[in-house]
């Protein structure tokens, strides 16, 4: 008895340490995770479009599903155990930044939020095909939906509050994810060292107080101490009246997460290749899920993948995942035209041709990007196999200035993102990584960190006392018109009749007109006149 106790106590231990470590997630399997959350979107849009159309789009989802699931363990570092307590504190991170944010609408959200809430309330209320009718001409849904896809599902069964709420959760994983990876390649400094690089993380910023204190004492000495910005962001509209910013991690979280977290994530799964940890498929196929979310972000992430195609050509890019890969991702073009359905009433224009944009253009650079000086003169501290992604990063940033598309440039904001994230991920680990010997390089580098602080706190101060409303069901038309009356629909809505009858469904329901109606009654800061 006991000889059987005794060789059987240890097989069953064997196979408990076995199912633990089964059911214990792996690096891996969180990429694989969120990289669900990319793509599924696309796969949900795809029900509206016509069935050839939409089992193109379905096949190449499942495609990328299969290249991301095979990617779980291709590396060592992919397959090894997560950590679960940094993984518990980044998530309840990213909930806590989400939330301050305004999604679930617990705290303050900013205006931004007005018309995107309107879109989640249209995608529960009709799906993604909603038909619009303003001026006497019908218009259709097209827009970057691939953070309220998910959300909405979840809202056509349990309502619009769960809507949000799912909302909240999808994009707080996402982030949380993302804070949990740029602790784990920064480097094992220790946790108190791992929080100090994660805050010079999520703070990083630009100088936007220097301007903008310069601009105020101009006006005191004028007589008019009024601060003459809407947000402390746009500080350059006061030298120039080009619209050029770069911004925030905490403005892009509270502002433009749609865009912040595709922009982040595909940086991420960059660096991540670069050091080996990931491998070249997901790339291409992370990009075409995330065109959904936000195209202009993927404008910035384009140069990224092309490089990174361009060194495994052509012997390493014909192996037969990379292959897959490339096939799936073609298979996501529909949803590149539908994005770019009617966009001709969005504003384009070569800023560089423009009267003032040297002067305006050194303004920018130095106040907005001086953490790439503290990189380039810390060059050896970079990692040897980040270094030309990062100095590509770099040429973005100089590049991106001279273009501008959208309304206030939305291009410039979103397309530097991916750039952006590079550049705060390395300059964080040289912020770290440097001793505090009251040098003038790591006096330098403390005073970009202490002066940039300043755009975070400014944000949470607005989102913590700024005070909170009630989620609106108002609709898109509705929401647009009252927070810009005059602006064209070109970012949301293209006209009917440009549709392609092959690519998308038409929609047989009562379009929605505007409504005159109070959106949001008990909202803090808006004027009357335009709740």
């Amino acid at each position: 008895m006991s000889i059987v106790d005794s060789g059987s106590a240890p097989a069953s231990s064997l196979r408990a340490r076995r199912l633990v470590s089964d059911l214990h997630p792996s690096d891996g399997d969180l990429v694989f995770f969120v990289l669900l959350l990319f793509i599924l979107p696309n796969a949900i849009l795809a029900a509206v479009f016509g069935w050839p159309v939409a089992a193109l789009v379905w096949g190449g989802c499942a495609g990328a599903v299969v290249v991301a699931w095979r990617a779980r363990r291709a590396t060592p570092f992919s397959a090894q155990p997560a950590a679960l307590g940094r993984l518990a504190a980044c998530l309840a991170f990213g909930l806590a930044l989400c939330a301050l944010g305004g999604e679930g609408h617990f705290f303050y959200a900013s205006r931004d939020w007005l018309v995107r809430d309107a879109v989640l309330a249209d995608l529960v209320r009709a799906g993604a095909n909603a038909l619009y009718r303003e001026g006497g001409a019908d218009y259709m849904l097209r827009a970057p939906l691939g953070a309220y896809l998910v959300p909405s599902l979840v809202g056509r069964i349990a309502g619009l509050l769960a809507a949000h709420v799912a909302l909240l959760l999808q994009n707080a994983t996402i982030i949380g994810v993302t804070c949990y990876f740029v602790t784990k390649i920064a480097g094992e400094f220790g946790r108190c060292r791992n929080a100090a690089l994660l805050l010079v993380f999520i703070g990083f910023a630009g100088l936007d107080i220097l301007p903008l204190l310069i601009a105020e004492a101009i006006e005191w000495m004028r007589g008019a101490p009024v601060m003459p910005f809407p947000h402390m962001e746009w500080w350059g509209r006061y030298f120039s009246a080009l619209h050029m910013q770069y911004t925030s991690h905490v403005a892009l979280l509270f502002w433009a997460i749609n865009h912040s977290a595709p922009g982040w994530w595909f940086a991420l799964l960059a660096l991540l290749h670069a050091r080996g940890a990931a491998p070249f498929a997901i790339l291409p196929v992370a990009f075409a899920a995330m065109l959904l979310w936000s195209p202009l972000a993927m404008m910035g992430a384009a140069p990224v993948l092309a490089y990174l195609a361009m060194e495994r050509f052509p012997r390493h890019l014909s192996r037969r995942e990379n292959l897959v890969a490339i096939g799936s991702s073609l298979a996501f073009l529909p949803i590149a035209l539908y994005l770019t359905i009617d966009n001709g009433a969005v504003e384009k224009e070569w800023l560089v041709l423009r009267d003032g944009f040297f002067t305006r253009y050194v303004l920018h650079m130095m106040f907005e990007i001086p953490q790439a000086a503290i990189v380039l003169y810390a060059w050896r501290m970079v990692e040897p196999c980040e270094r030309r992604l990062v100095a590509l990063a770099l040429i973005l940033l100089a590049i991106i200035p001279l273009y501008s598309i959208g309304l206030y440039n939305d291009f410039m904001m979103r397309a530097s993102i991916a750039p952006l994230f590079l550049l705060s991920v390395v300059f964080a680990r040289i912020a770290v990584l440097t001793p505090r010997d009251n040098g003038r390089f790591a006096s330098a580098i403390s005073t970009i960190v202490l002066i940039s602080a300043a755009t975070p706190l400014i944000e949470l101060k607005t989102a913590v006392m700024g005070g909170r409303f009630d989620v609106s069901d108002c609709d898109l038309l509705t929401s647009w018109r009252k927070n810009e009356p005059t602006a064209p629909f070109g970012n949301y809505l293209a006209h009917a009749e440009a549709v392609p009858s092959w690519l998308m469904r038409p929609q047989n329901g009562e379009p929605k007109t505007r409504e005159d109606r109070k959106c949001w009654p008990d909202h803090p800061l808006l004027p009357e006149d335009e709740k």
